[in-house]
Parts: C-alpha cells; sequence; structure tokens
C-alpha cells in the first residue's frame, strides 16, 4: 500500500471510529467536505498544513498518519488502525489489560 493509500485509510478510520462525518471532519479542520472526501479516497494528499489540522483536531501527532502500514489487506490495515486509535485514548493500567488481552488472542501468553 503506497503513502497516499495508507494516509486515506488513515484518516477515514479514524475520523469514523471517532463518530464523525465527513462534514464534522471538514469543520473542524475549516476545508470542505470535498477536500476531505478527496484525501480519504487517496486521490489528494492533504497538505502539511491541512495535516496539522487534522491532527490537532483528532487529538494526534502528524507523525501518526505516516507509521508504517501493516502488511495485508485493507482490512486488516483498517483494523488494525482502529485498534491503534482506540489504544491511544486509554490510560496506562487499561493500555497494560487490553495488551494482554491481544496477546491471549494471538497465543502468545
Amino acid at each position: 500500500m503506497d503513502i497516499r493509500s495508507r494516509v486515506a485509510l488513515r484518516i477515514r478510520t479514524i475520523r469514523k471510529s471517532r463518530g464523525l462525518t465527513q462534514e464534522d471532519l471538514a469543520e473542524m479542520i475549516d476545508r470542505s467536505v470535498d477536500a476531505v472526501s478527496n484525501m480519504e479516497r487517496g486521490t489528494s494528499l492533504a497538505s502539511y498544513d491541512t495535516l496539522e489540522r487534522l491532527a490537532a483536531g483528532l487529538n494526534l501527532p502528524v507523525a501518526a498518519f505516516f507509521e508504517n502500514a501493516e502488511p495485508g489487506s485493507p482490512h486488516r490495515t483498517e483494523m488494525m488502525e482502529r485498534m491503534i486509535d482506540a489504544a491511544r485514548t486509554l490510560d496506562d493500567e487499561m493500555l497494560c489489560k487490553a495488551a494482554s488481552i491481544v496477546e491471549v488472542l494471538s497465543g502468545r501468553k
């Protein structure tokens, strides 16, 4: 998956996991709904200014949009993004419990 596709998938997945519409996100970052749609489909790559607005609005570091994607299908990548985004909201104790649960499910414990 190329960088444009990874960024697009991350924006869409995080927006959806937070219950935001494209209209909500567009308003949050002072961009048009068409601009958000184009970013989410990967037809245009967001400018750095727009990525900064996205990061601030979604309470993420800008680097989160560029982290290495998990190999596999787009569906697998989306599920990984959902897990990572949800994990960012947990306090240390809950994150430790979540990590233990994932490890049990993976057969590592």
